[in-house]
């Protein structure tokens, strides 16, 4: 109750965005021309954008904005006639002290005109409502402006899903939401009488029987690239109920023609995974022989890999080593997950899988990983090394010779690291003939380390034999290598 007299209090005093007139007498004409340049551009522009990062001149419009326009003036510009010229007012307020930005965002949640944007080399539309939440959001757009706090944020996502609105920051409110029952009324509505997709989720969250045909009979009519189905899966997956499987097993009898693939398979694969029981494996072993397509069969796996990260269980083991084994599909995950179960067996596979590392497919669906020190592939031959040390200097010999430009910097850095002299040779080979600049700046670096002055004499030989050390940006760094090591 306290959450809706919250909803009814606001909207009883809100402006809505389209009841604020825009009061030309209250911009200067210093500050008009400014904003005249930014409607003529007319597109929203970061401070670095293409693939040089240069800085366009409407993002220097908007600096002279922020600089010459009063608060005052921003705050009636965010009620411009123009989207861009509300959204850089926003923006420049953003910057400035005492501003309640919260107000503003409140009073422009039906502001759903689309503006052109540029940030780097993404180029996309946007509604100018949507923006204003991003620049106001903790951790978005711009760190330096002002943010919301927690408590604002949890009434506007409150005010997202009450309100009507076309923001896409209403999806993103709904999928955060909490599945209270004093919610659950609103959520139902939404998928009933609005379709909503991000609704249909939470709703699912709930694990109500009586949504049960709500979820069932759910299609997105208006996706014409695909069947349709990719939120109903999704729900599912949140509420593996056994009468939802007979459709998904029908469903999934739709995918094995050979003739196409779909991106809504990877909620299909989630869907069915969730019910981590021995029927769902049944279903998921299906694509593994009845696929006959090559490439659509590589498309099914990776989604059955990809469901099968998230949704771990006993019965799914046997699928986990299948695709190890026989289709060179590994995670981090998984990986730390099979080792628990089964070290023995790991460890073969991880020998077999780093004699031919160039087929092996990794794959980390999470980005919790990303600021570790060391990659699956540095893992597992460290293993290989701490278990079988010969057998790990031999593929560290054999992979610096067939490593593709992905996985040469491993063999060279591990080269680097133990400096065995059986190393030399094959990293000596590697810089009298390779045409990849970032293949042999890596051997160089590798030999460099060792610090032996024969192996600095072979290096300058190799120079001699391979053109390619000589020439282009590679002959350049190659040479800054040697001058920076003092080899002559």
């Amino acid at each position: 109750m306290k959450q809706i007299a919250l909803i009814l209090s606001f909207l009883l005093s809100l402006n809505l965005f389209g009841q604020s007139k825009f009061d030309q007498n209250k911009i200067s004409s210093k500050t008009d021309k400014i904003v005249q340049k930014i409607a003529n551009v007319n597109e929203l522009m970061g401070s670095a954008v293409s693939i040089g990062g240069t800085r366009p001149k409407q993002y220097d419009n908007f600096v002279e904005l922020e600089k010459k326009a009063s608060k005052e003036e921003l705050f009636e510009l965010t009620n411009h006639p123009n989207g861009v010229v509300r959204s850089y007012s926003f923006w420049a307020l953003s910057h400035k002290k005492n501003i309640d930005l919260f107000q503003i965002i409140k009073n422009h949640l039906n502001d759903d005109e689309l503006v052109s944007t540029m940030f780097g080399c993404i180029v996309s539309r946007e509604k100018v409502g949507d923006f204003f939440i991003s620049v106001a959001t903790p951790e978005y757009i711009d760190l330096d402006s002002d943010k919301m706090d927690s408590k604002e944020m949890k009434e506007l996502d409150s005010l997202l899903i009450f309100q009507p609105n076309n923001l896409s920051a209403r999806f993103d409110a709904i999928n955060r939401a909490e599945p209270t029952e004093s919610l659950y009324p609103k959520i139902r509505e939404l998928v009933i009488n609005e379709k909503n997709q991000s609704a249909l989720v939470t709703l699912a969250k709930y694990q109500k029987e009586q949504d049960i045909d709500i979820i069932k009979n759910f299609r997105d009519e208006t996706d014409k690239d695909e069947g349709g189905y990719f939120f109903t899966y999704k729900a599912i997956s949140y509420f593996p109920n056994p009468k939802f499987f007979p459709f998904l097993k029908s469903q999934l009898q739709k995918t094995l023609d050979n003739t196409h693939f779909s991106n809504e398979w990877t909620q299909l694969y989630r869907a069915i995974a969730s019910y981590k029981n021995e029927e769902a494996k049944n279903q998921l072993l299906i694509p593994f022989t009845q696929v006959e397509h090559k490439h659509i069969r590589k498309y099914h796996l990776n989604m059955i890999f990809s469901a099968l990260n998230e949704f771990q269980c006993e019965n799914y083991e046997e699928i986990l080593w299948k695709l190890w084994d026989e289709e060179n599909k590994i995670s981090p995950k998984v990986f730390e997950y099979l080792s628990g179960l089964n070290s023995s067996r790991v460890f073969e596979l991880t020998k077999k899988s780093m004699q031919n590392p160039n087929e092996l497919d990794i794959a980390n669906f999470s980005f919790d990983n990303l600021e570790e020190t060391k990659s699956l592939n540095e893992q597992m031959l460290d293993l290989i090394i701490d278990k079988d040390r010969d057998f790990g200097f031999q593929l560290i010999r054999e992979n610096i010779t067939k490593s593709n430009v992905h996985n040469f910097p491993l063999y060279a850095k591990k080269a680097s690291e133990f400096k065995d002299k059986s190393f030399v040779k094959p990293l000596i080979e590697i810089l009298e003939t390779e045409w990849n600049a970032h293949i042999y700046l890596s051997a160089t670096k590798a030999l460099i380390s060792y610090n032996n002055q024969d192996i600095n004499n072979q290096i300058l030989s190799a120079r001699t034999k391979n053109e390619n050390l000589r020439k282009d940006w590679g002959g350049k760094a190659f040479d800054q290598l040697l001058a920076e090591n003092g080899i002559k």
